[in-house]
């Protein structure tokens, strides 16, 4: 799978999980499902990198993940 599927994935995830803007969510409620669906754990990592050096999200201590805008924001 491709980042730009995985970066798809994660992204129909969150909008699934109804994530707002600055809220945080465990990693954990993230990977496997992803997992699940065939993406690499390496893959996820890169995925969720691009997104923070995007400015999308946050990656605090503690595996979690902050969204920092919409996710009508963002584009797949």
């Amino acid at each position: 799978m491709t980042n730009i599927d995985a970066r798809s994935a994660l992204l129909a995830l969150l909008r699934e999980m109804k994530l707002e803007s600055g809220v945080s969510v465990s990693l954990y409620k993230i990977g496997p499902p992803l997992i699940d669906q065939g993406i690499s754990q390496d893959t996820i990592v890169n995925v969720l990198y691009a997104l923070k050096d995007e400015g999308y999200i946050d990656l605090p201590s503690g595996n979690r993940l902050v969204l920092l805008i919409g996710l009508s924001d963002i584009q797949s």
